[in-house]
């Protein structure tokens, strides 16, 4: 059985109206109107303290990119579990900064763009990849601005009709078959590539080349997903090989505690789902920094 999504009023608001979220050619869609204190939003997007481009002397930062489930629909900012993960690092002795670049609806499509044309800038020194395991062909086709593609897309972004029709056709797809996943979720409207849809997810490899040829580490999350019991949506056969990957469900089940308790709908944790996940991340980050070599004296 899958619990019926009833969105958050944020992410509804983004499904129906379009929120604070304006189109963009190259990430399919944006947050505007930042800084925005009421949502814990610095002037970057980033759900934290204002992040300043240059690091701390000494400070490991990481991004935490995702959808809705990263960024904490429902939860307040401090307990969502990027923010869970890096209070508990921190008061385990570990200076760390784990920033939430969570946005509604992102796919692994726009985490690699996003890492590429916005937090590579950050220099992070490893990455958080929440994104559902098959949800993205392969990003091959690079961005492309302007001509009849980015109008067409661009008009359907805005088109209330449009996205009308895209809840109704999912909510028809959740009554007629309901042990299947049904969430509402932004449409993606970057330009597809012609890379196979039967080939595992491709950006998870493109994020893992990029990422580990710049020295930075990634690890991906299983994306825990609100079935009666919970399960993985993202798994090691999903991944490239030696991908590390953070397997959260077993965690969210030794609790005990019912999939309601856990998630407020499919993919958005509760206060106490995400307090777990946050752990798990936590214990897959530290033994990541007890492994690193120590700086040369």
């Amino acid at each position: 059985a899958v619990l019926t999504t009833i969105p958050s009023a944020e992410v509804k608001a983004h499904i129906t109206s379009g929120g604070d979220i304006v189109y963009d050619p190259v990430l399919g869609w944006k947050r505007t109107m930042l800084p925005h204190p009421g949502m814990g939003l610095d002037r970057n997007g980033f759900r934290h303290a204002e992040v300043a481009l240059a690091k701390r002397p000494g400070v490991v930062r990481g991004f935490a990119v995702g959808d809705s489930q990263t960024y904490g629909a429902g939860v307040t900012s401090a307990e969502a579990y990027p923010s869970v993960a890096e209070s508990m690092l921190r008061a385990r002795g570990y200076d760390v900064e784990l920033i939430n670049a969570g946005l509604s609806g992102y796919h692994s499509r726009q985490a690699l763009r996003l890492f590429k044309t916005q937090l590579l800038a950050f220099n992070p020194d490893f990455l958080v990849i929440d994104c559902q395991g098959r949800d993205d062909v392969r990003d091959e086709q690079p961005p492309q601005a302007g001509g009849w593609a980015e109008t067409t897309q661009r008009a359907l972004f805005y088109s209330r009709l449009y996205r009308a029709m895209r809840i109704g056709v999912q909510q028809v797809s959740a009554r007629l078959h309901p042990g299947q996943r049904s969430d509402l979720s932004l449409p993606s409207l970057s330009l597809r590539s012609p890379f196979p849809d039967t080939e595992r997810p491709g950006n998870h490899d493109l994020i893992l080349d990029f990422a580990t040829a710049r020295g930075i580490e990634v690890f991906f999350m299983d994306y825990p997903f609100g079935t009666v019991p919970p399960q993985a949506l993202t798994r090691t056969e999903h991944l490239p090989r030696g991908a590390r990957l953070v397997n959260t469900v077993p965690s969210l089940l030794a609790t005990g505690a019912t999939t309601a308790e856990l998630f407020h709908d499919n993919n958005h944790l509760t206060a106490r789902g995400n307090s777990v996940v946050g752990e798990k991340l936590a214990d897959a980050v530290a033994k990541w920094m007890d492994s690193r070599p120590l700086p040369a004296a």
